[in-house]
């Protein structure tokens, strides 16, 4: 099985450690639980365009490129390799593809056999979509967060593991979209899948 994975909030700790930041910056106390949307200007406040370049001055800190893995989520995905080939499809930007692959090489070493980036909030380079990433690289399930991305991935021939987070909660899921709580869910979800 080919199995796409999402980086932040699925591998990557992102929200806490931008949180962290931004209350650090800007004498906020705001926490991951606080997000719940995709829209951060929302939660933070200012336009859209504010929002985008503080998520990109997060991008260039220090923080950045400390943020911690997910728990469980280095173990899972050494076990998941053995038997399936991975991805990782994330909706950055390509200005951080080295902090990107640096970070990935050094938590998830020999994992993945390939990386695209969807390049969203871009405000130069064109994006694309995960569901054409998914599609040109065959993935059979996708692992994310975003229940935008779920719903514009899942398809007859895709299921989709759509990792709980507070931005996530709508009351029901399409069909093909599971709702998982940890890489143990997850684990136990993709060994249902094969079975069947």
């Amino acid at each position: 099985m080919r199995i796409g994975v999402d980086i932040d909030e699925v591998l990557a700790e992102f929200a806490p450690a931008l949180m962290e930041y931004h209350n650090a910056t800007y004498g906020t106390s705001l926490s991951k639980r606080d997000i719940t949307t995709y829209n951060l200007w929302e939660v933070w406040g200012g336009t859209r365009e504010q929002a985008v370049q503080k998520v990109r001055d997060f991008q260039a800190s220090e923080q950045f490129r400390s943020i911690q893995p997910v728990q469980g989520s280095q173990q899972a995905t050494q076990q998941l390799r053995n038997n399936h080939e991975l991805f990782v499809i994330t909706s950055r930007l390509e200005d951080f593809i080295p902090e990107t692959k640096q970070w990935i090489a050094a938590h998830f070493p020999s994992t993945f056999s390939e990386m695209r980036v969807a390049n969203y909030f871009s405000q130069q380079n064109p994006q694309r979509s995960k569901k054409d990433i998914c599609d040109q690289l065959g993935v059979d399930l996708l692992i994310d967060d975003c229940f935008q991305y779920a719903a514009e991935c899942v398809s007859p021939a895709r299921q989709v593991l759509l990792m709980d987070a507070p931005w996530n909660q709508q009351s029901s899921l399409p069909q093909g979209i599971l709702r998982v709580h940890s890489w143990e869910d997850i684990l136990a979800r993709c060994h249902i899948i094969c079975s069947t």
